[in-house]
């Protein structure tokens, strides 16, 4: 199941010094301070469905180093007191661990013996299974997923109720976060990826520079270990510049020591003309910049991932159906090679 993405992102000189023998004077040059590589970890993909083995396979050989997935709460639960089936999951996970690739699993949909629309979070009498939903989960992928997010651009009225609320949000948050900690207490929560400027597309959207905050002013803070963004843009270097004040909103609410994520980013090379749509070289060019400026940064915002939305494209005119490294088909587009020339992967 793959929920709607809504974004409006609004994109030497050489001299040869001569050569002496001469013996230097003095102590010589210290050698230039070189710039560790990120971790494999920090290059992640999400699916627009979810990925089948042969292509996990791939992801693997590519060097993909996070793979997020949707975990569809109906899918494992499809009525209410049914017994849970792991077995989607399981073979997703199972095969990311054979491949070295660690699943980032966000929730972010509500069965419809629990609500109306998928949409609409949890309440009430649905709280209780919602926790023991999520603490069964994290109990038993303990040994191969340890990051948990909560929903998804949640400061959109297209992905919670018709009206966000950060405080309504830090409720369920707390639900969460105690259900994920008390399956595996090394689990690490993150922040749904928050949308920079939802209002723009619709009246009743939070911007994040007032829905984060007020996540803190509802008192969250003590129920995450990092917060997601979503950092879509015309520009590699607007998008930097989203990652760089969400960091400053959470140092300005002294929370330093939480991490960051980017667990939505990328460009169309289909579909209705839009901000983000862009030839496959522009794509290749865009992603390219876009995790070196990430990498180059990311000790100083913490950013511990960036994913890449989406692996492949689908069917369809909407921009963000074809924001993936291959196409329909699964024809690699300049993009994969961009992406594994980061990662030093084979493009297979």
């Amino acid at each position: 199941m793959r929920r709607l993405v809504i974004a409006t992102a609004l994109l030497v000189c050489l001299t040869v010094p001569a050569v002496s023998h001469a013996k230097p004077h003095g102590k010589p040059h210290a050698k230039k301070h070189r710039v560790k590589p990120p971790p494999r970890s920090f290059y992640g993909v999400m699916g627009s469905i979810d990925p089948d083995p042969a292509e996990i396979a791939r992801m693997g050989a590519g060097r993909v180093g996070t793979l997020r997935i949707n975990l569809v709460w109906e899918a494992v639960q499809p009525s209410a007191g049914a017994p849970y089936d792991w077995s989607h999951y399981d073979a997703i996970v199972g095969a990311a661990a054979q491949q070295g690739i660690r699943v980032l699993f966000t929730v972010s949909s509500s069965p419809s013996w629990v609500a109306s629309k998928s949409n609409y979070p949890p309440t009430g009498p649905f709280i209780a299974p919602f926790r023991a939903f999520v603490q069964a989960a994290a109990q038993r992928y303990a040994s191969n997923v340890t990051y948990w997010q909560l929903w998804n651009e949640m400061n959109a009225p297209t992905f919670w109720f018709d009206q966000p609320s950060p405080r309504q949000y830090v409720q369920l948050l707390k639900v969460f976060s105690g259900g994920v900690k008390s399956g595996n207490p090394r689990a690490k929560v993150v922040v749904g990826g928050l949308f920079r400027t939802p209002q723009v597309w619709s009246p009743g959207g939070i911007p994040l520079v007032r829905y984060l905050p007020g996540i803190y002013k509802a008192g969250g803070k003590r129920f995450f270990d990092a917060v997601s963004v979503h950092p879509y843009a015309n520009a590699p270097k607007d998008a930097l510049r989203a990652v760089k004040q969400t960091r400053e909103i959470m140092d300005r609410f002294k929370d330093t020591k939480a991490r960051l994520w980017i667990t939505e980013i990328g460009w169309a090379t289909g579909g209705n003309a839009s901000p983000l749509t862009v030839t496959p070289d522009i794509q290749a060019a865009d992603l390219t910049r876009s995790y070196r400026l990430l990498a180059k940064t990311r000790k100083r915002l913490k950013l511990t991932g960036v994913i890449w939305y989406s692996w492949r494209d689908l069917p369809g005119r909407i921009w963000f159906n074809h924001t993936g490294l291959f196409d329909e088909t699964l024809n690699p587009k300049p993009s994969w090679y961009a992406f594994v020339g980061l990662t030093g992967g084979s493009p297979g």
